[in-house]
């Protein structure tokens, strides 16, 4: 796995500066009561000759930067133990667990709620995603307590420009837009919210796109080695480097993997291909479900940010797959990978970060 050094010695790198940002706060915020004198100057009000250094600066370092250490080495182990438990599978076919929630619903979007004076019921707004790819439609619900009228736009965040409104004057107060391919990708939802006596202004913010390629077919499952191929047709509209991800479930919906590809595909009709390691499969699960794909073209530059396509697929039925066609062989991490996890062990040990 290329690059999973830099990767994770950055990850590591944003909990330390995390933790040394708020330490810093924490300092800087404590009153200062004595007289500063880094200039080895005399202080005003002793005898001449006399050079007084101020106590607080030569005691308060030393105990800040004991605990700060130690919460760095705390953080870094935490990470530590954690890639190495990920080390275990593959990265491209990690177990899956229902206490994912970012991996089985990463699209989900958070209502964006607001108390509403006199009513233990807030007023709430929610979208049925997050993001959303044309030609989806924008699907929008309301609740709170004795709505009377909602009033819902479309506006785009940069210009203000409005591209769409409608008006809702009874419960339920469910919004429906048509998708439209002029929509800019960084939209708002402005609601103004008209309750028994007052009148409530909420607005929520997302993304709407022009699909970058489309998922169209399953082509085959097959096994290969000590894995599971699962080959899919795409349809790719923009050409660049695609990641694509998925989710493998038993029969009866119980969460297996998360599994993750990455491959530079030209325009036209092209194929990707997930594998699901052995070891995160169930001997005796012959029929399993693969569900949640997102495709996503990965951004080329930090001035083209990363789109998204969608799926003509929603959940593909695997059937009759033997577990014993498979390698059952363990899987080895890299020296890449495991020059990481020292690395990481390294930051958990050493007592003068």
């Amino acid at each position: 796995m290329k690059k999973t050094y830099l990767v994770i010695a950055g990850l590591v790198a944003a909990v330390l500066l995390w933790f040394l940002s708020g330490e810093k706060t924490n300092l800087q915020t404590e009153p200062d009561s004595k007289p500063k004198n880094d200039m080895n100057v005399p202080i005003v009000g002793q005898f001449p000759g006399t050079v007084t250094q101020p106590k607080t600066q030569v005691s308060a370092k030393p105990e800040a930067t004991v605990h700060t250490s130690r919460q760095l080495s705390e953080a870094a182990q935490h990470v530590a133990i954690q890639y190495e438990q990920a080390l275990k599978y593959p990265p491209y076919s990690q177990p899956l667990t229902e206490h994912d929630e970012d991996r089985l619903n990463p699209n989900h979007f958070y209502p964006v709620t607001s108390l509403v004076e006199g009513s233990e019921q807030p007023l709430s707004v929610k979208l049925s995603k997050y993001r959303y790819v044309y030609p989806e439609d924008i699907l929008v619900e309301v609740t709170g307590p004795n709505l009377k009228q909602v009033e819902l736009r479309l506006v785009d965040i940069d210009t203000q420009q409005e591209y769409a409104s409608t008006t809702l004057q009874s419960s339920p107060f469910e919004g429906h837009f048509k998708g439209e391919k002029q929509f800019p990708r960084a939209l708002q939802l402005v609601a103004n919210v008209k309750l028994e006596k007052q009148k409530v202004p909420v607005v929520a913010q997302f993304q709407y796109m022009q699909p970058s390629a489309k998922i169209v077919s399953v082509k085959g499952v097959y096994p290969q080695n000590e894995n599971m191929i699962i080959e899919l047709n795409l349809a790719v509209s923009n050409p660049g480097i695609y990641r694509l991800r998925a989710n493998l479930f038993t029969n009866d919906g119980q969460p297996l993997a998360h599994l993750v590809s990455k491959e530079k595909l030209s325009k036209g009709s092209q194929s990707m291909m997930l594998k699901a390691h052995w070891s995160v499969l169930r001997p005796n699960t012959a029929n399993m479900l693969l569900s949640g794909f997102v495709i996503e073209r990965m951004s080329p530059s930090p001035a083209e940010p990363a789109s998204y396509g969608n799926s003509e697929i929603k959940t593909f039925e695997i059937k009759d797959f033997a577990f014993d066609s498979l390698q059952q062989l363990p899987y080895n991490a890299s020296s890449e990978e495991q020059q990481s996890l020292e690395f990481l062990r390294q930051l958990a040990s050493d007592g003068n970060l």
